[in-house]
């Protein structure tokens, strides 16, 4: 069996589509995305039913986080603190109650032996077998941390800034993430960044693992 982890789709079914002809799963395979896979591209809505519909697996990513957070707000009676743009607000009003259901059961991380799967990144000190409410939105948001360790919120980073792959031990497995578009794949010791900017015109970028426990795999791409 294979283990088959998609990069952030945003959207993109097209590519989507394109991507898994090349890579042809079969029924044994077990196809998983890293999160972000709605918002900002043209078949939001599309992307989330062909995942639901084909039985591909995905953690939670930001996108999908804000979403759930705005669902959530509105079902009491206070206004809500969760402002989405009209693309957000467009796929919250096309959205199904069985739409919804598949969103709210996304896991903010998955294990796969020695492959762990998170949308953003992890930091040293954390353990995912006992994480705070804080700890679990850093999985979906993690980029920089700071010379002390601390998590750096989004656009505070400088120069002194640490991205948080150059520095992971492996102490919570080998990370396989996105969140952060690179222009290729970022390959660090112990992690490999996924999301090469489909939505910005770059790649959609697959992984695959023939052994999760050996850590052999493969790249698959596509324009």
């Amino acid at each position: 069996m294979r283990h088959i982890i998609y990069g952030d789709i945003h959207g993109c079914l097209d590519s989507l589509n394109t991507l898994r002809n090349k890579i042809a799963p079969s029924s044994s395979d077990y196809e998983i995305a890293v999160g972000d896979f709605i918002t900002r591209g043209p078949k939001s809505i599309d992307t989330l039913r062909y995942l639901k519909d084909n039985g591909i697996s995905s953690v939670k990513g930001n996108h999908e986080d804000k979403i759930v957070r705005y669902i959530e707000h509105s079902l009491n009676k206070y206004s809500n603190p969760i402002i989405l743009n009209e693309d957000e607000k467009n796929i919250v009003d096309s959205m199904s109650s069985e739409d919804i259901d598949f969103l709210m059961s996304l896991p903010s991380f998955k294990k796969l032996n020695k492959v762990t799967i998170v949308h953003a990144g992890l930091m040293n000190q954390s353990n995912l077998e006992d994480l705070s409410k804080d700890e679990v939105k850093k999985l979906m948001r993690l980029r920089y941390i700071s010379p002390e360790g601390k998590f750096i919120p989004y656009g505070e980073e400088n120069e002194n800034s640490i991205f948080w792959a150059d520095i992971y031990d492996g102490n919570q497995g080998f990370v396989v993430y996105g969140h952060q578009n690179f222009d290729d794949v970022r390959v660090n010791e112990n992690s490999l960044g996924i999301d090469t900017g489909c939505i910005y015109g770059n790649k959609l970028t697959a992984v695959i693992f023939e052994d999760t426990n050996k850590l052999n795999y493969n790249i698959i791409q596509t324009k």
